[in-house]
């Protein structure tokens, strides 16, 4: 999932800082969105992109295959994700699969009367959604969720996942089945994206999350996505129109990728760095 040219690693060790500030922008992509989906905050994510970025510059001098570089880039933000004493703002709200329905169950509402625009509503909705399945995912400890992620959401392979948590293909493989089994039960018991039969529908979610400020009016918070978004609508039909158990992994993998500014900000202070040596 990390893409890191051997080249330009090689390149960096030797001093190269345009070499450095490419093997930077490479990994931040891939590193945001993984830190997004575990920590479902954008602030959060920023803080641990930042950090596993630095701990990647830092550490390449000891990368003993320049060719690998992108699975050990992986295993590092997957190990300070795991293991970070750092708790995000929506992890410590401590969620439970039970607890969250229950609030789902209790926080819906008509959002006729917000008088929001067609836009406004567009993005709602995509905020809405986008906060609830990854939220979801904080139901599941960090190690489960991580499986999780890897697997159904960026669709890694069994191998290529292990190695990235550096554990066995057969525990991954364990990992993955216990938090699908959790996720996917939740969701088609709760989520009406995914199931005709389920209670709570993203519309319904739109004005209890303006009123408790997890989304602001005609403003993404998870930033500007990547690429175009499909409707909300055009979503909810690609997902029922899939067999039961795939419904789950499609509505975790419409979560659009996201970019941020952080590679910019690790590069900055590098340089600050590197000039306090020098004087």
């Amino acid at each position: 999932m990390i893409v890191l040219q051997e080249h330009l690693v090689v390149a960096a060790r030797d001093g190269d800082r345009a070499a450095l500030a490419q093997l930077v922008r490479d990994a931040e992509r891939p590193v945001y969105n993984l830190s997004m989906r575990m920590l479902a905050n954008r602030a959060d994510a920023e803080d641990a992109t930042q950090e596993i970025l630095i701990k990647i510059v830092t550490n390449l001098g000891s990368l003993r295959e320049p060719a690998a570089a992108g699975g050990w880039a992986m295993r590092v933000a997957c190990r300070h994700l795991e293991t970070m004493r750092r708790v995000g703002r929506v992890e410590g709200m401590r969620l439970t699969f039970q607890g969250f329905a229950a609030d789902l169950d209790n926080g819906r509402g008509d959002p006729s009367d917000l008088n929001l625009t067609d836009n406004e509503t567009r993005i709602a909705l995509q905020e809405v959604r986008v906060g609830c399945t990854m939220a979801m995912l904080t139901c599941l400890t960090r190690a489960l969720r991580l499986a999780y992620v890897l697997g159904d959401v960026f669709e890694l392979s069994d191998v290529e996942a292990a190695a990235a948590l550096d554990i066995t293909p057969a525990t991954y493989r364990q990992r993955l089945k216990r938090a699908r089994e959790q996720v996917t039960a939740f969701v088609l018991r709760t989520c009406g994206v995914a199931s005709d039969s389920a209670p709570c529908s993203c519309a319904s979610r739109i004005k209890p999350a303006l009123a408790q400020g997890r989304i602001e009016r005609g403003r993404r918070g998870t930033g500007d996505p990547v690429t175009p978004v499909p409707a909300h609508g055009q979503i909810t039909q690609t997902i029922r129109r899939l067999e039961q158990g795939q419904r789950t992994a499609a509505l975790m993998r419409a979560t659009p990728d996201f970019t941020s500014r952080v590679g910019a900000m690790v590069m900055s202070l590098i340089d600050t760095a590197g000039e306090a040596s020098t004087h």
